[in-house]
């Protein structure tokens, strides 16, 4: 389900994106930036100990096709890069 996600907001238009978790309290992603080449993903890590969204940055590189976590480390799966960010 991420990787559908982002393969469809990879295709997309440049700009910035928000996607409000109180419609779907599952959801992971939080936002999108396009920033041309890179797109960066705020995604929802979890909760903290009050109850508020714990949220975390990815980033994906359109030229290369990696998906990066917030620890400088590169995946080709998203799921990775989503684990490696929010771990």
């Amino acid at each position: 389900m991420l990787k559908a996600a982002l393969i469809f907001l990879a295709t997309g238009t440049g700009g910035l994106n928000l996607y409000p978790g109180f419609v779907h309290p599952g959801a992971q992603i939080e936002a999108t930036i396009d920033k041309g080449l890179i797109l960066e993903i705020i995604v929802r890590c979890g909760r903290d100990g009050r109850g508020r969204p714990s949220p975390g940055i990815m980033s994906y590189s359109k030229v290369e096709r990696l998906y990066c976590s917030s620890k400088n480390r590169c995946f080709n799966a998203p799921e990775a890069a989503y684990r490696d960010t929010c771990g």
